[in-house]
């Protein structure tokens, strides 16, 4: 019996050991052919993970570049030569792999290229763009060539964040407009005479900003040295016959013959000793408006000439107009909605020079008004916008607009209606939740009030007027939330987010 399971056994035996050869055989086999299939995985593997570290790497470069855009945005001509070399390279650091190789195009607004300030004559405009281009690779030796299979490249476009806020500074220019007040230079000396000269748009000794302590303030000379600039100055105690001179501009009390305004006769007034009432003198050409004539104080008052009557250009500025009582238009800064000629049969009411006074209660009632005000700023009310005469007719007169179809479009007054009247209601917009929305005047009928505007070749003479100074009459039209339909407005930020257009290239 014994025999027979033995032998059984042997058997048996004998069966398995081919198989378990057949078996190693194979198992070798497959792992010879898996040897390649796993190199490659890990291959592939090194291959990702190195791009995703040239990607990282090239972030990196773009982080670098706009970090320095950022800290000398004051400094334009450093500005447009970023970066400093061209390319720039540049390793991750902190103990991280990786390269970078990045190069910059600063654009205007129109995507033209600018050339360097430190490699060009001059300046050609201030950028709008940045393009950005960067190279990165998983390799940290700087000194390595960039191997395009083991790089990635990145573009972005920078957009600066640009404000709409109004620069001012233009020609003050006497009655004729052939004739501006002059520095002699971009920088007077202290005690140097302002005299007239034939205007010269653009120039540095010609322009003239009208800030809101109601100095006029010569726009040059405002540098790292001296930061307020030079203003027109009388010295104290003034009479009839002292010269305008520059002086440095006061701070942070503002002398009191330091500081003037335009009257109803279009006038630069002084103001009066106590700092809050008119003076007696004003600005007058002491040999009329010819080459290098003097410009002294002289009794104001006489009728309007090319000595002593102004019409300084909008971009000169408001001075201290605005709320609460005067409409100051945003894209014509210097304007302001005017009872034309203090007449209100006209038929149209015009955006005048906008007048100044240490008192604002004190500005002339044709562009003094009543304006209807939210009590926190925000959102829009209805209701009347009117201006009362003080000195002739004595009557309250109301902003009417104009009906659709009517043969006219200008914005008029009238007195005050009793009753409600749709025509003189007008909604005042103020903050809203869009800027677009905010900073209008809408009538009845959805329209918004809107000065003609001088920059349409197209414009009809009749949309013009013409005393002193060309002007824009008042109308409305169909909202748009351009700078010209907005009032009393402040400045925004136009682009809130920089970088644009990030992808691979």
């Amino acid at each position: 019996m014994i025999r027979r399971i033995l032998h059984a056994l042997r058997w048996r035996d004998d069966g398995s050991l081919p198989l378990a050869m057949m078996l190693a055989l194979v198992g070798t086999s497959l792992s010879t052919l898996m040897v390649p299939v796993v190199i490659r995985q890990l291959r592939d593997t090194a291959e990702t993970v190195n791009r995703a570290k040239a990607l990282h790497a090239a972030q990196a470069g773009i982080d670098v570049v706009v970090g320095s855009i950022r800290a000398s945005a004051g400094t334009l001509a450093n500005l447009r030569c970023l970066p400093a070399a061209d390319p720039l390279l540049g390793v991750v650091g902190a103990g991280l792999p990786g390269r970078y190789r990045v190069s910059v195009r600063f654009q205007d607004a129109t995507k033209t290229d600018l050339a360097c300030a430190t490699r060009s004559s001059h300046l050609l405009s201030v950028p709008s763009y940045a393009v950005i281009t960067a190279t990165g690779s998983a390799r940290g030796d700087s000194g390595e060539a960039f191997d395009p299979r083991a790089s990635r490249t990145l573009t972005a476009t920078y957009v600066f964040r640009l404000t709409n806020e109004n620069v001012e500074g233009g020609l003050v220019r006497f009655y004729g407009g052939a004739y501006c007040l002059d520095a002699g230079s971009g920088s007077p000396a202290v005690g140097t005479n302002v005299t007239t000269q034939p205007c010269n748009t653009g120039s540095a000794r010609q322009t003239f900003a009208y800030t809101k302590n109601l100095t006029l303030q010569l726009v040059s000379s405002k540098t790292a040295a001296n930061p307020l600039g030079m203003c027109l100055d009388s010295g104290a105690n003034p009479v009839s016959g002292t010269l305008v001179q520059f002086q440095a501009c006061g701070s942070p009390t503002i002398p009191y013959y330091q500081r003037w305004s335009i009257n109803d006769s279009s006038n630069f007034q002084s103001t009066a000793s106590n700092g809050t009432s008119l003076g007696g003198l004003c600005f007058h050409a002491r040999s009329g408006s010819t080459p290098g004539a003097f410009v002294e104080l002289a009794p104001c008052g006489g009728a309007a000439d090319n000595t002593r009557t102004f019409a300084p250009e909008a971009s000169v500025g408001a001075g201290a107009a605005g709320p609460p009582y005067q409409l100051v238009n945003f894209k014509q800064f210097g304007r302001c909605v005017d009872v034309t000629n203090f007449d209100t049969t006209l038929g149209f009411l015009i955006v005048w020079p906008c007048k100044q006074a240490p008192n604002p209660l004190n500005v002339g009632w044709n562009q003094r008004y009543s304006i209807p005000a939210t009590s926190t700023g925000l959102g829009s009310i209805t209701g009347q916008i009117s201006t009362y005469d003080n000195t002739k007719t004595y009557k309250t007169y109301c902003l009417t607009t104009a009906q659709p179809g009517a043969a006219s479009q200008f914005v008029t007054v009238k007195v005050c209606p009793a009753t409600t009247d749709a025509s003189t209601l007008w909604t005042v917009s103020y903050q809203e939740k869009t800027y677009g929305a905010s900073y209008v005047i809408k009538d009845h009928n959805g329209r918004c009030l809107t000065p003609t505007n001088l920059d349409d070749p197209k414009l009809p003479a009749s949309d013009i007027f013409k005393g002193s100074t060309t002007v824009s009459k008042l109308t409305v039209a169909a909202c748009d939330g351009s700078k010209l339909q907005k009032w009393n407005a402040p400045a925004n930020i136009e682009d809130p987010s920089p970088l644009k257009n990030v992808g691979e290239r």
